[in-house]
């Protein structure tokens, strides 16, 4: 019995192959990448490109997939291949350990049939957001999930139609500034956040700032991963990229 039998039922074997030839190209392995991610393996997909900087910690437990107490200190994307093989052993990681920043971001966008833009930080979102658009490859990007309690409030629009998302917000500044028109869509809520409380543990950044940490909840980031994934695999099946 294949592991893919079940989602055969639904997509039928055509669609399965397409998928196993499909390559997607994932940004950011947070609460939000780490659900899409699984999903896709899940789902059959047979190649996955991963770009994160990050190793698993302990506060994230509540809210990330491949987030266990044997799994803290190591790096997400090493965690995540592991994790992906003892689903599909035949699937393909391949893994980037960096800091997307700046022009640098255009120099690491790999080739992929699709792309998922999962980063939490302005600067890095927003350049990695202008590098995809200039590809002219179909992407989708999540906003924030941070602060919010209910998963169902999660919608999917174009960019221009977001709203009541901070991070949505100065996102569509930066774009405005640098006259970008393009659409492309986005995953949202419009749930009001609950905001940032003061890091007990860095009081200062160094720079006479307080450093302020963000609450989140197991529903609305790994909801959010789970409707990329959905949307990913959708664009796919209906594009003829994903038939070579």
């Amino acid at each position: 019995m294949s592991f893919s039998e079940r989602t055969a039922i639904i997509y039928g074997p055509a669609a399965l192959a397409r998928l196993s030839r499909a390559t997607v190209a994932l940004f950011g392995l947070g609460g939000v990448g780490a659900a899409a991610a699984i999903d896709l393996v899940r789902a059959g997909i047979g190649r996955l490109v991963i770009t994160d900087f990050d190793a698993v910690q302990e506060s994230n437990l509540n809210r990330l997939a491949i987030g266990f107490t044997d799994t803290v200190g190591q790096e997400k994307v090493t965690v995540l291949r592991d994790t992906a093989r003892r689903i599909n052993p035949v699937v393909i990681i391949e893994g980037h350990v960096r800091f997307l920043r700046g022009a640098s971001v255009a120099d690491n966008i790999p080739e992929a049939d699709v792309y998922l833009d999962a980063i939490d930080a302005l600067n890095p979102k927003v350049n990695l957001i202008l590098a995809l658009l200039r590809t002219g490859r179909p992407f989708l990007s999540v906003l924030g999930t941070a602060g919010r309690r209910d998963p169902t409030r999660l919608q999917v629009a174009d960019i221009w139609k977001t709203h009541g998302c901070p991070l949505g917000y100065f996102v569509r500044k930066r774009l405005r500034k640098q006259a970008v028109p393009a659409k492309f869509p986005a995953i949202f809520s419009p749930e009001p956040p609950v905001g940032p409380v003061e890091n007990p543990d860095q009081r200062d950044d160094g720079r006479g700032r307080i450093r302020r940490i963000q609450g989140s909840t197991p529903f609305v980031p790994q909801a959010a991963g789970h409707i990329a994934a959905w949307w990913l695999v959708e664009e796919l099946l209906s594009s003829q990229r994903g038939a070579s």
